[in-house]
């Protein structure tokens, strides 16, 4: 029995059977895969699944497509994706608190795919989450730093 995968964009999804892909809210242009195909299709091109699409209405014209992308991307009207805080989190991981620099690259690195799949306020949480961990990180390193800066200064006067 074939096993299905599709992907939403952000992820695969899978494996289906056959009657449980169908199941699932997928369109004519769900990039869909199941072994032994090399490489990932839209939906309407397998056979198996055409039956799906008899009466979804046809494609909007090139221009409506378009637009709706740019809409639903995020792109349109000048907007950036939100401050990734990705390099941050790097030397963060690297010069003071390692799990939570690497709980700042996991979200940095979820910033930039949400943002292109349309997904402004999972963008933005996530920009906010990595901002969030490399803070602490950085912060806990500088309290460190300074702990450990007077207890030097103690220890060397008690030794003049």
């Amino acid at each position: 029995m074939k096993q299905y995968f599709y992907s939403d964009g952000l992820a695969k999804q899978g494996p289906f059977s056959l009657d449980e892909l169908k199941e699932q809210k997928i369109s004519r242009n769900t990039m869909v895969w199941h072994h032994p195909m090399e490489k990932w299709r839209p939906a309407e091109e397998l056979p198996e699944l055409q039956e799906m699409f008899v009466f979804e209405p046809p494609k909007p014209p090139a221009t409506y497509q378009a637009e709706e992308r740019k809409a639903n991307t995020g792109f349109a009207y000048g907007r950036r994706p939100p401050r990734s805080w990705l390099v941050e989190s790097i030397l963060v991981t690297l010069f003071c608190c390692m799990p939570f620099g690497i709980a700042g690259i996991v979200n940095a690195a979820r910033v930039e795919s949400r943002f292109s799949a349309g997904d402004l306020e999972g963008a933005q949480r996530s920009s906010n989450e990595a901002g969030k961990w490399t803070k602490i990180g950085f912060w806990l390193a500088v309290a460190g730093a300074v702990i450990y800066g007077i207890f030097m200064v103690i220890v060397v006067g008690f030794n003049l």
